[in-house]
């Protein structure tokens, strides 16, 4: 999801520079390619052109969420799910926020996941992203009101959730200041 807003940083975050200098929404959906994920699809919302033309050339999709100054991360969440197959067994949701998030991980993820189960990373005790939504839990996803969470689906069907622990902390790490994104690459993460 790339289509939030960057208030709290004046310039959109997605587009900031990382690994070779290539933008972070990149980075992030080049990810998901490399873990094999099928059907990458990148919201987008502010500075729509930049984020299309910053994965340009990736295995993705981009869907506009028209809804994306008003809508918080549900809008986004929703018109992902609405750009899907409808067969597939479930679909991953991650913000374009977090880069540090290891291909590894996604693909242990996806590797763990069984049907009517929703999986989510946990770093010393820290549940994280990507959280892997399963199929059975589209529908109440798409039926949340606008003023909901995406986590309030994951939280209702708490017995249906497996987190799944894993050994890096980037499932925890995003970038909504200047000075997180600044502590994240002084870790080594990024550039």
């Amino acid at each position: 999801m790339a289509a939030g807003l960057s208030s709290r940083m004046v310039e959109n975050k997605v587009l900031l520079p990382w690994r070779d200098g290539k933008p972070i929404v990149r980075h992030v959906a080049s990810q998901f390619v490399e873990a094999s994920i099928e059907n990458v699809i990148v919201v987008t919302g502010r500075d729509a052109a930049k984020v299309r033309a910053a994965v340009d050339g990736l295995d993705v999709t981009c869907v506009h969420n028209s809804d994306f100054a008003t809508g918080e991360m549900l809008s986004s969440v929703k018109a992902g799910l609405r750009a899907l197959p409808a067969e597939l067994a479930g679909c991953f949701i991650q913000p374009a926020d977090m880069p540090a998030v290891p291909v590894e991980v996604i693909g242990q993820l996806a590797a763990a996941h069984e049907a009517g189960w929703n999986l989510a990373p946990r770093y010393e005790g820290r549940r994280g992203h990507p959280v892997l939504l399963d199929r059975a839990f589209w529908g109440a996803m798409l039926e949340l009101p606008a003023d909901a969470k995406p986590r309030d689906v994951i939280e209702a069907a708490r017995e249906r959730l497996r987190l799944v622990d894993v050994a890096d902390e980037g499932v925890l790490l995003d970038i909504d200041t200047r000075e997180a994104y600044e502590r994240v690459l002084r870790m080594g993460r990024g550039i």
